[in-house]
């Protein structure tokens, strides 16, 4: 079985690979580290000025994320599960992912009617650090918490005991400590006249803040073409459900993972009876594509944003 968090140090690494080790290759390699300028220009004060801007915003990020990561999430975590608002959940379907050292990764089907009383099913995982109790079995119940005073709401058990996962603890410290190395050695070691493109004390900063900013626009532009964009903790506790009519349907000529982008022509009445129609896209899978048809689907909207809509189906936490 695979071990959670083994992609996420893969890619980790990985990254760091190409944002760090690769700039340094290419300087040392193409034998630019041996020539010195013999005049100082102004083009050497403006690219450590860009330097030093860029190791500041990237350090500045990424502690953020450092501290977010280890310490703000786990006391948030904490503060839903012991403070959040209830919710009694029964468990439809458990299946096993995989196993950290003695925490089992479930797959959860979780049943319960919402806070605007629609009955919902959903999906949810949970890292279970007790499995030998059976306390997430088929047919069990147990108390959910739900905070919606963080962005995008949060929900998690209620009383969860939470832990740091050492590994990637260590991954992101070796990241940090990487970084702050670089950014160091080279202003204590290195002649500051050689502080211009392909340097990589100036080119380091700016070719991770680039992947940085690439890879958040390509992770915003997959979640909005799959349809995520909508399906938020707000969506599963207070949506409502009603059926919508699928007028038509057609392929937008986007694809991720070779898998075709559909949007898709809706109507439906709140539950105030007021008539919307809106287009919602989607990725669906090559398999499914000839499933499509017009006609009647449960759908989830807000009811005081109706604009906000999702498949009942692909609903999950």
């Amino acid at each position: 079985m695979r071990k959670p968090g083994l992609a996420i140090s893969f890619w980790s690494l990985y990254t760091l690979a190409f944002t760090v080790g690769l700039p340094l290759i290419i300087y040392y390699a193409s034998g630019s580290a041996a020539e010195a300028p013999e005049e100082i220009t102004n083009y050497t004060y403006i690219s450590i000025g860009i330097g030093a801007v860029a190791w500041i915003l990237l350090l500045g990020f990424y502690g953020r994320f450092y501290v977010k990561t280890l310490f703000t999430d786990k006391s948030e975590i904490i503060k839903t599960a012991n403070e959040g608002r209830p919710l009694i959940a029964g468990i439809t379907s458990k299946i096993e992912e995989g196993r950290m050292r003695n925490i089992a990764v479930l797959q959860l089907r979780l049943a319960f009617t919402n806070f605007s009383g629609t009955p919902v099913e959903v999906n949810y995982q949970l890292m279970d650090s007790r499995p030998e109790e059976g306390r997430y079995e088929k047919g069990n119940t147990f108390e959910l918490s739900v905070n919606m005073k963080k962005k995008g709401g949060q929900i998690v058990p209620k009383g969860i005991a939470v832990d740091w996962n050492v590994s990637m603890v260590i991954l992101y410290t070796f990241v940090f400590l990487v970084l702050i190395g670089v950014a160091a050695y080279y202003p204590l070691f290195d002649d500051w006249r050689h502080f211009v493109l392909p340097h990589p004390w100036t080119l380091i900063p700016l070719v991770n803040i680039g992947a940085a900013f690439i890879i958040g626009f390509l992770l915003k532009v997959i979640m909005n073409a799959g349809g995520g964009a909508n399906n938020s903790v707000q969506m599963v506790v207070y949506g409502l459900k009603t059926t919508g009519n699928i007028v038509r349907y057609e392929q937008t000529g986007m694809y991720i993972n070779e898998q075709p982008q559909v949007a898709f022509h809706l109507a439906f009445a709140d539950h105030q009876g007021k008539a919307h129609s809106l287009v919602l896209k989607k990725i669906v899978s090559l398999l499914d594509v000839h499933k499509l048809q017009n006609g009647p689907v449960e759908i989830m909207y807000l009811p005081e944003d109706p604009g906000k809509v999702i498949f009942y189906e692909d609903l999950s936490l």
